[in-house]
């Protein structure tokens, strides 16, 4: 099953803990579309950043160029909180009731898959689905320890933990088999779009919970 969670509550504002060691950017693509970033730099080591700014640029207009049809603008954006432990944790008790840190946290700002299914049939207008989708949440500590656990590269499961945040904002849910097959396939095309191995390959990660 892939990483969790999503959390449909309303999405926290990514600056609203008090730290001096975040970094805010606004990362644009080459379709226009925008990462609004918020980064802890005393965890997250730039090398690692940098890296990951393309990767998830290019993911984020696949993404967008995926869901065309529908009425997501391609300038659309996104709000990333690259977190440490100890923030996640206060987000995950806050919003699940769960007081231990996860890997990604979604929250989406518009009900994506209810709004596709209803309008899927009439006329699509790009760009009347709010301008954010929502943000996505990244805990450090825990996708360093992930990564390490499975013997992959950090940048990797990075990636596709961001990817899977994304697919989370779209309405993608792995609450059973035949939805977690579905996600899980376009994680996986996406991922070797940026020529990212395949996650949920046992040999390389091992089962996941």
């Amino acid at each position: 099953m892939a990483h969790d969670t999503h959390a449909t509550d309303t999405a926290p504002e990514p600056d609203s803990p008090g730290c001096d060691d975040i970094f805010y950017s606004d990362w644009v693509s080459a379709a226009g579309a925008t990462i609004e970033a918020s980064i802890n730099t005393k965890i997250w080591p730039d090398p690692l950043v940098a890296g990951f700014q393309q990767a998830a640029l290019t993911m984020l207009d696949d993404i967008l160029s995926e869901f065309a049809n529908t009425k997501v603008s391609t300038k659309a954006s996104v709000s990333l909180w690259l977190c440490d432990d100890a923030q996640m944790r206060q987000l995950n008790q806050q919003h699940r009731q769960i007081d231990k840190p996860t890997n990604v946290l979604s929250f989406p700002a518009y009900d994506m898959a209810g709004d596709m299914a209803s309008d899927m049939a009439g006329p699509q207008t790009d760009g009347d689905v709010p301008a954010l989708l929502g943000d996505i949440v990244i805990a450090a500590e825990t996708v360093m320890r992930e990564a390490d656990d499975m013997q992959m590269p950090v940048a990797d499961h990075l990636i596709h933990l961001f990817v899977h945040g994304m697919l989370h904002l779209f309405g993608h849910d792995h609450i059973d088999d035949e939805l977690a097959e579905t996600m899980e396939t376009l994680e996986v095309k996406f991922l070797a779009n940026i020529g990212v191995p395949n996650p949920y390959q046992d040999t390389q990660t091992g089962a996941l919970g």
